[in-house]
């Protein structure tokens, strides 16, 4: 007993894996209890210990694996909310993925309606450049019929000029013909009158005055530049001419004032 009592001490105990020197492990402690000793309440004592021990790591233990059994189940909580989300983004997914591929669609065909749109532009461009061409080929024409006009609108207005010009001159040239005609006549009966012999004893005076008044005298007519009395004022004949009495073929003797300034001119270029 006292052998079995002492605490081994061979080599193959001191070198047993794991052992320090100073072992205070568990090992160390329940070598202890292969030590032979008398006393019941040491050992009872070291049992109630270890026993206290076992209850604590029991509790630990126990609440380690609570621990581990809550974190498990968080754990599968937590995956299948993962697993949740991942069916729900894989079934977003998909939907994003036909979206994409409807919009991937929709915008094919707004490329090819665009292509068209722009081909339809491009033809009504070159349309429209051969409208503007046109239209400035016509307002070319337009501005020539436009300067046309105005060149015929200032010819016109010339030609009227013109033909006001004519008008003046047949009008100066018929003037001018009855003038001729007229002093052919007045010539006429002047000849008339000097060839009639009752015209050489009495004449008519053309005499001046406040008005001109006509005289009716006898005897021949004077000659021209002679000086004659007419109302008691001497005047000078300027020239002869026909009675302005219709149907008398007495001639007309023209007079001005000796004293009064000189109106030869303006009788001259009175009558032709």
């Amino acid at each position: 007993m006292s052998t079995q009592g002492q605490p081994r001490g061979d080599r193959d105990w001191e070198h047993w894996p794991g052992r320090t020197a100073h072992d205070e492990t568990l090992r160390g402690r329940l070598r202890s209890l292969f030590a032979a000793t008398d006393d019941e309440t040491a050992i009872e004592a070291l049992i109630a210990e270890r026993g206290r021990e076992l209850e604590l790591r029991t509790e630990q233990l126990a609440a380690t694996i609570a621990d581990l059994e809550r974190r498990e189940e968080r754990a599968r909580e937590i995956r299948g909310a993962v697993e949740e989300m991942l069916r729900r983004g894989s079934s977003e997914l998909d939907d994003r993925h036909a979206e994409l591929n409807q919009l991937a669609r929709e915008l094919a065909e707004r490329e090819h309606r665009l292509a068209a749109s722009e081909s339809e532009l491009g033809e009504r461009k070159r349309e429209l450049g051969a409208v503007e061409l046109r239209r400035a080929a016509i307002e070319r024409r337009e501005e020539a019929v436009a300067e046309r006009e105005t060149a015929l609108e200032r010819i016109a207005g010339e030609l009227q000029e013109r033909e006001l010009r004519f008008a003046e001159i047949e009008e100066r040239e018929r003037e001018l013909a009855a003038d001729l005609q007229r002093l052919a006549q007045e010539q006429e009966e002047r000849e008339a009158v000097a060839a009639e012999p009752s015209a050489a004893h009495a004449h008519v005076v053309f005499a001046p005055g406040d008005r001109y008044r006509l005289l009716e005298r006898d005897g021949p007519a004077p000659v021209v530049g002679a000086d004659i009395e007419v109302d008691g004022a001497a005047c000078r004949v300027l020239r002869l001419g026909a009675s302005p009495l219709p149907g008398d073929r007495r001639p007309c003797v023209f007079v001005e004032p000796v004293t009064a300034p000189s109106t030869t001119p303006a009788a001259s270029s009175a009558t032709p």
